[in-house]
């Protein structure tokens, strides 16, 4: 692993009291604008006086940009780096299905001394001849060597601490990432070759379950069956997009059976066809979307222009690009 110059972590950092001396990890949320208790607790499926119990709140303040715990795991998560239990100063969380960890000692883990702090632009850097990776303070959007990467989740500072996913940050120092899902653990194996920014995907979902496979794999078999590879994981990540976007339900299931003004957004889920054996083909293709592959970028729609009776995409929505028989829509 290549040793990188960093400049001690100094500057501004926010104190979360009431969430320091916890022994389990929990799964976290970061407060949205116009984000009450209640509608927290509606989106988690959580009762509201459970939700302010947790976090020790006492009135329905909430700071947008902060962190509430949702529930906890009844576990610590722990990681494990090429086979060596390794412990950070402050628990892991999960948010969006990934798991966060302190910035600084998974970059010490992995052979980094550290990381430095732009004060001014509330943002941590890490930093090598070929390699900067910027990491604002409250933002979903990170910057490698000038390219802007979108994570699930807004790097974020809990316990004097900057957190953000570890298997981004892993990746992107070229390591192995696995996920246990029965253990909550996470194993890393450092490699020796170095980062190549143009390789960097959309992060995958780190702990994805058989259900989030079992469905999506369906509704791909009955949205592009007769589709290219390309159109099958293209269909993926449509229903990936929408799991990652505030518009849209917060699972991958519930993506593909939510209903909008009564009238269900995929047409395999009203006529049955959902419910088929997927192909070798749909699985593959189901699968690299879970593990980061994206050939859509952001498309949120997708319709066959030689059968769709609706037009609404068409006259609302930007067009990205067409796969075969599918047009692709943001």
């Amino acid at each position: 692993m290549k040793k990188v110059k960093i400049i001690l972590l100094t500057g501004l950092f926010w104190s979360f009291t009431s969430l320091i001396g916890y022994a389990d990890s929990y799964e976290m949320h970061t407060v949205r604008l116009k984000d009450t208790y209640w509608k927290i607790a509606q989106e988690y499926n959580k009762h509201i006086d459970e939700l302010k119990s947790i976090n020790n709140a006492s009135n329905d303040t909430l700071l947008v940009g902060s962190l509430i715990r949702i529930r906890p795991l009844h576990r610590t998560i722990t990681i494990d780096i090429d086979g060596k239990r390794v412990t950070p100063d402050s628990n892991p969380y999960l948010e969006n299905g990934r798991t966060h960890v302190p910035v600084r000692f998974i970059a010490e883990a992995l052979g980094i001394k550290g990381i430095s702090w732009d004060n001014e632009s509330k943002t941590a850097i890490i930093k090598d001849d070929d390699m900067i990776l910027n990491l604002p303070y409250g933002s979903q959007i990170v910057e490698l060597n000038g390219k802007k990467i979108e994570l699930d989740a807004p790097v974020n500072i809990l316990e004097n601490r900057t957190f953000l996913p570890i298997r981004f940050v892993a990746e992107t120092l070229n390591c192995t990432v696995e996920w246990n899902k029965e253990k909550y653990q996470i194993s890393i194996t450092t490699n020796s070759n170095k980062l190549n920014a143009a390789e960097i995907s959309t992060p995958s979902i780190e702990n994805y379950t058989e259900e989030d496979l079992y469905w999506l794999s369906r509704i791909v078999e009955s949205e592009a069956p007769d589709e290219p590879y390309e159109g099958k994981l293209a269909v993926a990540n449509v229903v990936l997009n929408r799991k990652n976007s505030p518009d849209f339900p917060i699972t991958i299931k519930d993506v593909i059976f939510q209903k909008a003004n009564g009238y269900y957004q995929f047409t395999p889920v009203k006529n049955g066809t959902i419910y088929n054996n997927p192909s070798e083909e749909s699985l593959q293709a189901s699968k690299e979307a879970l593990e980061g592959k994206n050939n859509i970028g952001e498309s949120l729609f997708f319709l066959n222009p030689r059968t769709s009776v609706y037009d609404w995409i068409i006259s609302n929505r930007k067009f990205y690009k067409t796969i075969e028989n599918h047009d692709f829509y943001l």
